[in-house]
């Protein structure tokens, strides 16, 4: 596990790397500053943007709302409002700890057990990667691109299906449910049974309809992308925007700056590389898009902390930092 960490870390920093090349070869303040100037005076566009945006993140939320069973019990503000946090949580901080905010609020909000809610947060991490996977190969095969335009995300999948497993037992260990002996019989039980209870799920009619959904979610994040391109008067189509956006979050997965600043800018500029764009404007797109992305989580994620009445405090406390904290002072 500390291994496959690393090895995250060193490709983040690799990536953060290119962008730093990236900068120094493309970087025009004045260039950029027009370009950014021009989607400001673009409301239309910001509008499109924002509305599908914010509804990519409520066909996530029924998903998650669906998956759990309780459409009749919970609000659907309970799973938007930890989806907005945790996009805030995961553009402050340099690690990706948005999840473990993400359970605790849902559990706060819903009154669900630790173990069930952390199991929903898993599943649809790794429902998103699989829909990623299928953007991303999907769209390689429709653009007549080779393999190695798209085989990369098999790993990184295969990383996330390691992320999930770590962050059941990361969230497990921090409720004392690992401290006596027989961790891995614990921990083999617990993944048994969350497993059995996946794949009766999404065997499903209803199975069906979460993926459908995790999946139309992510077509509809790609308006980010493709209001950027409009505005620029960059040369792509709405289903190209589609995979950029998704080859980008899949390689969100090496994040190692608040936000994923530097991994975002690297693949995205690369996405579109690939489909004939020039690195000037893709590295432009990039910045305008991930500039957009960082306004809305900063909004939306303080929106959902005051209108769900969260502290600071218990906020630190889902993610560990106060604990880490009084350890440190000690």
């Amino acid at each position: 596990m500390r291994m496959k960490k690393a090895g995250i870390v060193v490709v983040g920093l690799m990536m953060a790397a290119v962008f730093v090349w990236l900068s120094l070869r493309w970087f025009r303040g004045r260039e950029i500053g027009s370009a950014f100037g021009e989607l400001l005076h673009a409301p239309m566009w910001i509008a499109v943007m924002t509305v599908c945006y914010g509804l990519s993140f409520w066909l996530k939320a029924i998903a998650w709302r669906q998956y759990v069973g309780r459409e009749n019990e919970d609000r659907l503000s309970g799973y938007v409002y930890p989806l907005f946090v945790s996009l805030l949580v995961n553009h402050v901080l340099p690690v990706k700890l948005g999840d473990l905010a993400r359970t605790g609020m849902l559990v706060r909000l819903t009154r669900m057990r630790w173990e069930d809610a952390l199991h929903s947060v898993a599943i649809m991490r790794l429902l998103d990667m699989a829909s990623l996977m299928l953007i991303g190969s999907t769209g390689a095969v429709i653009a007549g691109l080779s393999v190695s335009a798209w085989v990369p995300a098999v790993p990184a999948a295969g990383a996330a299906v390691g992320l999930a497993v770590a962050m059941i037992y990361i969230g497990w260990r921090k409720k004392g449910r690992f401290r006596d002996a027989g961790k891995m019989n614990r921990l083999h039980e617990l993944l048994q049974r969350h497993g059995k209870r996946l794949w009766m799920t999404i065997g499903s009619r209803k199975g069906a309809g979460i993926a459908m959904l995790t999946l139309g979610s992510w077509v509809l994040e790609g308006a980010v992308v493709y209001g950027v391109v409009q505005v620029l008067h960059v040369d792509i189509d709405w289903l190209q925007a589609v995979w950029v956006n998704g080859m980008t979050i899949a390689g969100q997965l090496f994040h190692v700056a608040p936000g994923g600043i530097g991994t975002y800018e690297t693949t995205l500029t690369a996405s579109l590389g690939v489909l004939g764009i020039p690195g000037m404007d893709g590295y432009t797109v990039a910045l305008l898009s991930h500039g957009y992305k960082f306004v809305f989580a900063y909004a939306a994620g303080a929106a959902s902390l005051v209108l769900a009445a969260v502290s600071l405090r218990e906020l630190k406390e889902w993610i560990g930092l106060r604990n880490k904290g009084r350890n440190n002072a000690g």
